[in-house]
């Protein structure tokens, strides 16, 4: 097996991390088990495979041919914006209309300042994260570019997310730290992209780190809480610098190796419109409460959770291709 694989079952990795971000968000849904319980509360984890994948795609597209600065930011733009807007602007007037949004909060959201500013009404950081990712790729993609330094740089990279992580932490900005907290896992996604280009083998060495990275994933959360309550605060979100990889490369194994067909089908049906889902999940499917009071289905809320998760996957995927028509026809004309 060589690290290609995260590219050949790239949109079934993303239906997989969609699908667990939609359990974590699904905070009152009572799945019977407590090991369940813990998956479903840590699919924050799912956002990290989102950036490790997406930049991946993005070493690899870079990799491909050259591209101007500002015609590489407007590609990506045009891939994710649209939908935010479709998505965005009716949410953001509906929650104008239940008084939790100002009009200005509709200019915040619009400039993909919202977050930043953390206006009233703010709408999902994701976006406004990405977009900043995509803005510093292409200088990170011509530093990692030469192998000489690249695992160097991409240490450093590292070692400076979880800095800056630490002094948000340190400093009580905690209204940054959904960006921050992915910035290591950023870096790491850069790697895998070239590793993919390059064709490289998941050797021994490979495995033998890979599997020391999970051991010391699982050290960490056996720690974490003990350092915390001795007042050094370790947020669960550096595990998954730790077990993206692995877990991604795992599950690589189990679609090639598994006869998994529908449920890779599946997987890459929600992978290929995860965007629309999580935008329609984190907007009109987060009103939890009032969608509740007039569905509820009983308290494990089971049987609530699927009907939605499989209605905002149908929306989404509605959404989707609404967006790849209104595209096509800017054109065509």
């Amino acid at each position: 097996m060589n690290y290609s694989v995260l590219s050949k079952y790239r949109s079934e990795l993303m239906g997989m991390a969609m699908i667990w971000v939609m359990l974590f968000h699904a905070w009152d849904l009572d799945l019977g088990l407590k090991l369940l319980g813990d998956i479903r509360a840590a699919g924050f984890g799912g956002v990290d495979i989102f950036i490790v994948l997406s930049a991946m795609g993005l070493v690899m597209s870079l990799s491909r041919r050259d591209q101007e600065y500002g015609a590489f930011l407007s590609r990506r733009a045009w891939r994710i914006l649209p939908a935010y807007f479709l998505v965005m602007v009716p949410f953001t007037l509906f929650s104008i209309w239940r008084g939790n949004a100002d009009w200005a909060s509709l200019i915040w959201n619009s400039t993909l300042l919202n977050y930043w500013v953390h206006a009233k009404g703010s709408f999902n950081w994701y976006v406004s994260g990405i977009m900043l990712f995509y803005a510093v790729t292409p200088f990170c993609f011509h530093k990692l570019k030469e192998k000489k330094h690249r695992t160097l740089w991409t240490a450093a990279g590292i070692a400076l997310g979880l800095l800056c992580c630490r002094i948000l932490i340190d400093c009580g900005y905690w209204g940054h730290l959904d960006v921050a907290y992915r910035v290591p896992v950023f870096f790491l996604g850069l790697l895998m992209g070239f590793y993919v280009v390059e064709g490289r083998r998941v050797g021994g060495k490979d495995l033998l780190f890979w599997a020391a990275c999970v051991a010391a994933g699982g050290l960490y959360v056996f720690i974490s809480p003990k350092v915390t309550d001795a007042g050094l605060y370790l947020p669960l979100c550096h595990l998954f610098l730790l077990t993206t990889v692995p877990m991604c490369l795992a599950a690589c194994l189990c679609f090639d190796k598994l006869p998994l067909g529908w449920l890779r089908k599946l997987l890459r049906l929600v992978g290929e419109n995860s965007l629309e889902i999580y935008l329609l999940n984190v907007s009109f499917f987060a009103e939890t409460a009032m969608l509740q009071s007039w569905f509820g289905f009983g308290p494990s809320r089971r049987l609530y959770y699927l009907i939605a998760i499989t209605l905002n996957i149908v929306l989404g995927v509605l959404l989707h291709r609404a967006v790849e028509y209104i595209l096509a026809r800017r054109k065509a004309g």
